[in-house]
């Protein structure tokens, strides 16, 4: 796997902004945040060990859209799941506005098995798209993405570094930045 350390400081020239969560309610509230600012052709590509937090991540990440966390699996033995846009005669669940591409690339033993994948479906400018283990996916990453390097700090605490890379990118940050102002100084 990539160190995220020396990852992250090859690309200072990037937006990037630190984040803490201290308990699962806590990721899945900065998931939220991050998931009410994407919007079609985004694509956020998590890194991380086992257990630090991706899917939790994601499952905000769908509360933020729109869509019910409950309803988003990990995709880990069916490698990739969508959910649909939600249509104006669709039932509860996984619904909301932006079709999401929901990618779990831990099976795959690298890029040249992840090649095989249809790039055009996975990346499409009018779906989400967020992929756990996207060190899989190295070389067929789109330019333009948001990058969350999560990371154990202890049992509870996570570390994510999330590392803008693109000018869409560049526009999520300064808005988590203003969410996460704006929640400090809510009452």
């Amino acid at each position: 796997m990539v160190n995220p350390k020396s990852k992250i400081q090859s690309l200072k020239s990037e937006a990037t902004l630190e984040l803490v969560s201290g308990s699962v309610e806590e990721t899945q509230a900065l998931g939220e945040r991050l998931g009410r600012t994407l919007r079609g052709g985004d694509v956020v590509a998590l890194y991380g060990e086992l257990g630090s937090g991706k899917t939790t991540l994601i499952q905000g990440m769908a509360r933020g859209m729109g869509r019910d966390p409950d309803t988003i699996k990990s995709p880990t033995f069916v490698l990739m799941r969508e959910y649909p846009s939600r249509s104006s005669n669709a039932s509860a669940g996984a619904g909301g506005s932006i079709p999401l591409i929901h990618i779990d690339g831990y099976r795959l033993e690298g890029a040249p098995l992840a090649a095989w994948l249809d790039v055009d479906l996975i990346f499409a400018p009018h779906k989400v798209t967020l992929i756990e283990w996207a060190d899989r996916f190295e070389g067929l990453m789109p330019e333009e993405r948001l990058e969350v390097w999560l990371e154990h700090v202890s049992t509870n605490r996570r570390r994510l570094q999330v590392v803008a890379i693109g000018a869409r990118a560049r526009d999520i940050i300064p808005q988590l930045q203003m969410e996460r102002t704006h929640e400090t100084l809510s009452p």
